[in-house]
C-alpha cells in the first residue's frame, strides 16, 4: 500500500512537471465523474427529446472521462493509461447492466456500450495527442538556439 500512497502523493508533482494545472485537471475530472451520475438517474416519462442524443452523450461523456482521468493519473509515464481504459470499459458495462435491471424507465442497450467504447477510444486518442503536443513543445523549449560559431580571425 505504500506504493499506492506514494503514487497519489506524486501526482501533483508530475502534473506540474509536465506543465499542467492541478486544480484545472482535477476539477475537470471531478466534473466528468459527476456527469457520469446521470447514467444512473431515471428518465422523465417523455424520455430524451432528440433522437441520437443518448448516443452522443455516451460517446462524449466517456471520451471526456478517459481524457481527464488520463491527464490526472498519467501526466507522465508513471501510470499505465490501460488501467483507465479497463476501468472505463467496466463502467460502461455496469452502466448498461444497472440501467437494464434497476432503474425505472431505463433499459440497457448494447449500442450504448458500442458508443461508450468509441468514446473511450476518442478520449484515449485525445490524451495521447495532448501528450505528444506537450512533449514536442517541451523539446523545442529545451533545445537552445546556439549562437553562430565565430570563425577565428587570421
Amino acid at each position: 500500500m505504500d506504493g499506492v500512497a506514494e503514487f497519489f502523493r506524486r501526482i501533483p508533482v508530475e502534473i506540474v512537471r509536465v506543465g499542467g494545472s492541478v486544480p484545472w485537471r482535477t476539477g475537470l475530472l471531478g466534473l466528468a465523474l459527476l456527469l457520469n451520475i446521470g447514467f444512473f438517474l431515471p428518465l422523465s416519462p417523455g424520455g430524451i427529446g432528440l433522437p441520437g442524443l443518448d448516443k452522443a452523450v455516451h460517446l462524449l461523456l466517456f471520451a471526456a472521462t478517459v481524457f481527464t482521468a488520463g491527464r490526472v493519473l498519467a501526466p507522465a509515464r508513471r501510470f499505465p493509461i490501460g488501467w483507465v481504459v479497463v476501468a472505463a470499459l467496466i463502467h460502461a458495462l455496469v452502466v448498461e447492466l444497472v440501467q437494464h435491471t434497476a432503474i425505472p424507465g431505463r433499459s440497457g442497450d448494447p449500442v450504448d456500450v458500442l458508443f461508450d467504447v468509441v468514446g473511450i477510444a476518442l478520449g484515449l486518442g485525445l490524451w495521447a495527442g495532448e501528450r505528444m503536443l506537450r512533449r514536442a513543445a517541451a523539446e523545442r523549449e529545451v533545445e537552445p538556439s546556439a549562437p553562430p560559431l565565430e570563425q577565428p580571425q587570421r
